[in-house]
């Protein structure tokens, strides 16, 4: 006999015994996939049949991590002879590894299981060249037909548009292309589109080129502007009045609805084929409520409504009321990260079957970092999105500092950003004092200092002739913009291929100090 070679032999031999005496009997759960992005629920899956003692706990460097709602434990329930439990990833969960494991209040039934470890990534945004810098048109009317004045006075048509770019130093022109209406008059069920705007696309994408300026177009995803109509075929979404305690029909259609994300895809498929430099979304979220989801929320979130409701309308109004009314926070976290996945799978579902090598960006609302409407801007860039425009619209001043100290809080890596606000006199609270357009202006140069932005824009040019301008002209409005563009105080510095047709007035936009 070789005594060497058992000599070698012995040390494997009592690692073999070892490994299985403390590890081959342990029972494993297993996770559905080795990695997850944001929007994704996490399923775990052990053999056999666990009590209602046992829990999911997840553990990111061997401590517990709390999730959605607040939640820090996970159900299992049984299906198919197999035990399983899901954990949605959290709201901007830091990426690396984390280990799931069967928690129990015995000592010796916790370390009969072995977890399962899994890692939460981000995707990588395409490479887009910042900064842009950004003048939106969302005006629906023919194009074709429009006078619009110049910078100068002269009125032109629609070339002027450029014009106006030109004298903003901006070198991209975002265009609403494509959105659905009714004022009394259905769009075909075949293609619910208004035509006047596509239909001018590749003739604006070559004015664009020949100025060397970039040109995106964008969809209207889940709005129907004016009234819904009921002849294009959709679901509509249920919103919540507080004021009456019931459910309602909204104006958006539901963000579940199936036709609504071909329609969506056919038209940007059909948009691809233009020489546009990007494609972007816009109300690409549940448009008011979504309450008629409440079912397939209950069911992905494991959330137990009390047995006593009847129907799917008695749950959703049940929800509702928790949501609104008793103020669930824990459930409202819920629900606005449960909705900011049902949108983040339709943008993944549109980048996956339109497939343009086209960057993507998409419109993102600002307070609560979007997901008091279903958005997360995390969850977006996972999803397929390369940047997203903050719209610092509609919000007062106490409104814009609390939302300006709510993204102060939000870890946004990775994520390309480029802020804007709505020439709107109304919006900015009728203000006089300060006037209405240093105001506009000012919140574009306060959000900069905490978004890092790779540019901005101004939504829209066509506020600037036909909008609510108050007592303000339109030029009044763009000054102070234009301002802060000419001196690189906002856009991260600017990449310009135009000429400059001004010269520059300098605008303090530095808060003056309160006086009582």
């Amino acid at each position: 006999m070789n005594f060497r070679k058992a000599a070698y032999a012995v040390p494997f031999v009592l690692f073999l015994l070892l490994w299985g005496y403390f590890i081959a009997e342990k029972k494993p759960l297993r996770s559905d996939r080795d990695y997850y992005k944001h929007y994704h629920i996490a399923s775990f899956e052990f053999d056999g049949k666990l009590t209602a003692d046992h829990r999911l706990v997840v553990f990111r460097k061997n401590a517990p991590v709390t999730g959605i709602g607040g939640r820090m434990a996970y159900k299992f329930f049984v299906k198919d002879g197999k035990s399983v439990a899901r954990f949605p990833i959290p709201w901007n969960a830091p990426e690396g590894f984390y280990e799931a494991r069967v928690f129990h209040p015995s000592e010796k039934e916790r370390n009969r299981f072995l977890g399962a470890v899994f890692a939460v990534t981000g995707r990588k945004s395409a490479d887009v060249k910042f900064p842009l810098n950004a003048m939106n048109w969302e005006n629906t009317k023919n194009l074709k037909t429009r006078r619009i004045p110049a910078p100068d006075g002269e009125v032109k048509s629609w070339e002027a548009i450029f014009d106006w770019l030109e004298y903003m130093k901006m070198d991209t022109l975002l265009y609403l292309t494509a959105q659905t209406a009714y004022f009394g008059t259905s769009l075909s069920e075949d293609f619910p589109w208004i035509k006047n705007n596509l239909k001018m696309l590749d003739e604006l994408c070559a004015a664009a080129h020949k100025r060397k300026m970039r040109i995106g177009a964008w969809v209207a995803c889940y709005i129907v502007v004016g009234k819904s109509d009921g002849n294009l075929g959709y679901t509509y979404g249920l919103d919540y009045s507080l004021s009456e305690d019931r459910l309602k029909r909204s104006r958006g259609i539901s963000i579940g609805d199936s036709k609504r994300l071909k329609d969506i895809i056919k038209v940007m498929r059909q948009m691809d084929t233009s020489s546009a430099d990007f494609l972007g979304l816009d109300y690409i979220r549940p448009v008011q409520g979504g309450f008629e989801l409440t079912d397939e929320f209950l069911e992905e979130m494991d959330i137990q409504l009390p047995a006593s409701l009847k129907g799917s309308q008695e749950r959703a109004l049940y929800l509702a009321r928790e949501i609104f009314k008793n103020k669930n926070y824990a459930l409202q976290d819920m629900w606005n990260w449960w909705r900011s996945r049902k949108s983040s799978l339709c943008i993944e579902r549109i980048k996956e079957e339109v497939k343009s090598d086209k960057p993507l960006w998409a419109f993102v609302l600002s307070w609560q970092m979007g997901h008091q409407h279903g958005q997360d801007p995390v969850m977006f860039r996972d999803a397929g999105v390369d940047f997203q425009a903050v719209m610092l619209y509609e919000c007062d001043d106490r409104q814009f500092d609390n939302l300006v100290s709510q993204w102060k809080r939000y870890n946004a890596e990775g994520v390309n950003f480029i802020i804007g606000n709505q020439i709107d006199f109304d919006v900015h609270q009728f203000s006089e004092t300060p006037p209405a357009p240093e105001k506009f202006a000012r919140r574009i140069y306060e959000a900069k200092k905490v978004f890092k932005p790779k540019g901005i824009f101004v939504n829209d040019l066509s506020r600037v002739f036909w909008g609510r301008k108050g007592p303000y002209t339109g030029m009044e409005w763009l000054a102070p913009v234009k301002s802060l563009i000419e001196n690189g105080e906002i856009g991260s510095g600017f990449v310009y291929a135009g000429a400059a047709k001004s010269s520059p007035t300098v605008y303090n936009l530095e808060p003056s100090t309160a006086t009582r």
